[in-house]
């Protein structure tokens, strides 16, 4: 074994290399250097490139509708585009079955309850109300899951859960009834001091949940048929957003529009309470329930998905404004909201009998859409970008004069609403 002397004295001074000995000071390098910054330069310039490329996002066109006046209808059949659809996204290989719990902490996850426990604490500070224990995220999500309980196990009163012969053990166990009613009267999410003068947002004391459940909405893969249609949250409660819509199974609560897929999956929400929060333009331009459309098919990527929706929204610029950005549309339509296209009339179709179709399509360069009037106990008219009659198939109907049923004609738009609009929303 050598000694350190030893191994010092074979490394000498440190300058002794078998890669080679450096080079005298006065002895000149050839080294190109001009060579080297021209390809550094070019290295840069295409990384730069690559960079630009790599970023750069699909920009919607500007938005270009044709004039009420310069609508004009032909009484051809519509010219159904080739569409070659992008394949959608799929959901990850589900490996095991998430419990309820595992899917409301996807939506509301620790940031929401540790912000409702703060903000619960603050009031109570600001207010000065006297003998309040400070609470933390984990008594919050306990009272959220006793509100859930109650909405299922419908008592009369609340303080029924924690009478002796009523008494629900998964309520009364978990927090008192004191305790809960006094989270209740002081339960806030946001600070008040922080809600502007003149504040028009009904919704804003309950922004943060919106915000957290929309993200979420907005990040699951769409399938590739969606669908957009209105929804009452139930309430009959003193609120200025309440609502009372005569022939919907829930009659009285708050509006809210839905973008959701066939499975009723959400995919995006817009609580309604005015239209003044939509963009003012849009809604000169296309209408209100069209600029509703608009507003929730925005995360809607191109030549990806059909859109169905009924006529509360429909309109031709609607039409138009889809197939400019590539979302192929089709639903039941108002005609007055069309230009008045010249179908023939009820009383003309009944005497076809039922089963008769009728179609127009529009005579405006650059905008291919399509209305189809279809009889059957009565008139149905739908439009599309995409498709129109197409392929008849037929279906079965009762005929009230033969009182039996009947085997009838309908073509392919019909069959494609009916099916792909299953999830109604009320």
């Amino acid at each position: 074994m050598l000694r350190d002397e030893e191994i010092l004295e074979l490394l000498g001074d440190g300058n002794i290399s078998e890669i080679g000995s450096p080079r005298s000071e006065t002895e000149d390098i050839d080294f190109p250097f001009a060579e080297f910054e021209h390809l550094l330069d070019t290295f840069d310039n295409e990384n730069e490139t690559r960079l630009i490329v790599q970023d750069e996002e699909w920009v919607p066109p500007p938005l270009t509708i044709t004039s009420k006046r310069n609508i004009r209808w032909a009484q051809k059949p519509f010219k159904q585009p080739t569409l070659k659809l992008d394949d959608v996204e799929q959901n990850n290989i589900i490996l095991e079955l998430k419990s309820p719990l595992q899917y409301f902490s996807e939506y509301f996850d620790y940031d929401v309850f540790e912000n409702m426990a703060y903000h619960t604490n603050l009031y109570t500070i600001l207010k000065d109300v006297t003998r309040f224990k400070p609470t933390d995220m984990y008594e919050m999500k306990r009272l959220i899951g006793m509100h859930i309980i109650m909405g299922n196990l419908k008592y009369p009163r609340v303080r029924l859960y924690w009478q002796k012969h009523f008494e629900v053990n998964l309520v009364a166990q978990n927090m008192t009834r004191d305790r809960f009613f006094s989270l209740r009267n002081n339960l806030h999410i946001v600070d008040n001091n922080e809600i502007p003068n003149g504040n028009k947002d009904k919704f804003i004391k309950v922004r943060p949940l919106y915000t957290a459940l929309q993200k979420k909405c907005n990040s699951l893969p769409m399938e590739r048929n969606l669908c957009v249609d209105e929804q009452m949250v139930p309430f009959k409660e003193q609120i200025s957003i309440k609502q009372y819509m005569k022939g919907k199974p829930i009659k009285w609560g708050v509006k809210v529009f839905l973008l959701c897929g066939e499975c009723g999956t959400i995919y995006n929400i817009l609580p309604f309470q005015g239209y003044y929060e939509l963009d003012q333009d849009i809604i000169k331009t296309v209408g209100c329930g069209a600029c509703v459309v608009l507003y929730l098919s925005q995360n809607v990527k191109l030549n990806r998905h059909f859109l169905f929706f009924d006529n509360f929204f429909s309109s031709f610029f609607l039409f138009e404004r889809l197939q400019q950005l590539q979302i192929y549309a089709a639903g039941t339509i108002r005609t007055n909201w069309f230009a008045n296209p010249p179908l023939l009339s009820d009383k003309e179709m009944r005497k076809l009998g039922r089963g008769t179709t009728f179609e127009v399509t529009t005579d405006v360069p650059g905008c291919n859409i399509g209305i189809v009037k279809w009889f059957d106990n009565k008139a149905v008219n739908l439009g599309s970008n995409c498709i129109a009659s197409v392929e008849v198939d037929r279906v079965t109907r009762w005929d009230k004069k033969e009182k039996q049923f009947v085997d009838i004609e309908r073509p392919e738009i019909v069959r494609l609403y009916i099916t792909h609009k299953t999830v109604e929303l009320f």
